[in-house]
């Protein structure tokens, strides 16, 4: 739920994650929900965002928030123009509460990441979001004395490509207030396969924020991840044993026969049990207008980067091209490498997205303990 809006922007006095594309509109990543933790916000902020708070003598006022996006229309639009998964954070519409429509405003901000998972900084560019307090300017203009704009090209995070569920933490210190926003950002990458949108779909029960909402809201997030880790962990089995040499059939007729005697291509059961990920796909998917690859393709890219990782030395970055591709041939390639290494990779990958799942069902039902709750 959104209860607070600003006025000229229409959108919920929370931060937002967007695209500036080029200052001509803002393309924004669809909230799901916001929460605003009342009783002891402190309490929820992890110490390397409580640590920088500490240093700024002049906050009395610490908002801290639960945000969670669907990235799903945002990543199609990034890969369609043919761009890298980088995204600002926006933090205007909580910055500008009472801003009215055709009205202008700015302000600066020092702004930092933190217990990131899967999200990452872009320290090297003056625009982008770094660990450490950074400055920079959050703008509302009008253009044509009838769009409300946002901008500059600021406060920039890289996103993992193929990692489902990424985190974050952000601390927002406006230059001269006593306030400060302190959010945790959690950005669910793919909806369109089926355990994924039913993610998304508890993500975004979270009502008023009343006792009951807040409980409804966790047992279909729970029960969807439970499907979620089910569907996988199956697929992690079947693809694990048949790179090792040993064929989960249904245990009768031709398949006990298949198994037994080890006939079956591993290579063929990896892309029928990816394919099947697929089956649930909205027909309406068209792959041109959403080109942004589906859960099945990111898992196979993400076993190919488990891979290369582990043909390159020294310090490898995340979600590295180069990476991808040497692990592309290396698992391709009949001899490229073993059926236990490639049986290890599936694991790990599917192992961490397991995880990841699982840690957001975890952490949302820690953080929402409903006392002290309201949403925005």
């Amino acid at each position: 739920g959104h209860e607070r809006k600003c006025p000229g922007l229409k959108l919920p006095c929370v931060p937002h994650i967007g695209h500036y594309n080029d200052g001509l509109e803002y393309k924004l990543a669809r909230t799901l929900g916001a929460v605003r933790f009342m009783k002891e916000p402190h309490a929820k902020v992890p110490e390397a965002g409580f640590e920088m708070l500490m240093r700024r003598d002049n906050v009395m006022d610490v908002e801290v928030y639960l945000a969670l996006y669907d990235m799903q229309d945002l990543r199609d639009w990034i890969y369609k123009t043919g761009r890298p998964y980088v995204v600002n954070l926006l933090f205007h519409a909580w910055l500008f509460p009472q801003l009215a429509y055709r009205a202008e405003d700015a302000a600066q901000v020092e702004v930092a990441i933190f217990g990131n998972e899967g999200a990452y900084v872009v320290a090297d560019a003056p625009q982008g979001a770094a660990k450490t307090l950074r400055g920079f300017e959050q703008r509302v203009w009008v253009k044509d004395k009838v769009y409300m704009c946002m901008g500059p090209d600021a406060v920039q995070v890289r996103v993992d490509r193929h990692r489902l569920v990424c985190t974050f933490w952000s601390l927002c210190v406006p230059t001269g207030q006593e306030r400060a926003i302190v959010t945790k950002h959690v950005l669910i990458n793919e909806s369109h396969t089926h355990i994924t949108r039913e993610v998304v779909a508890g993500c975004a029960d979270l009502g008023d924020a009343s006792v009951a909402s807040v409980l409804q809201h966790l047992q279909k997030l729970l029960t969807s991840v439970q499907n979620a880790t089910h569907r996988l962990s199956r697929l992690m089995g079947k693809c694990e044993s048949a790179f090792e040499g040993m064929f989960l059939g249904n245990g009768h007729g031709a398949n006990l026969a298949k198994a037994q005697v080890g006939l079956e291509d591993p290579m063929v059961l990896w892309d029928e049990q990816l394919s099947l990920l697929d089956r649930s796909v909205n027909d309406g998917h068209k792959a041109q207008e959403q080109p942004a690859p589906l859960l099945s393709e990111m898992i196979r890219r993400r076993v190919y980067e488990d891979l290369g990782k582990r043909r390159r030395r020294g310090r490898v970055p995340p979600d590295s091209q180069e990476t991808i591709e040497l692990g592309a041939k290396a698992f391709l390639t009949p001899n490229g490498a073993t059926g236990s290494e490639r049986a290890q990779s599936v694991h790990r990958v599917l192992i961490e997205c397991i995880h990841d799942l699982e840690q957001l069902a975890e952490k949302n039902a820690e953080m929402l303990a409903v006392e002290g709750v309201t949403t925005m």
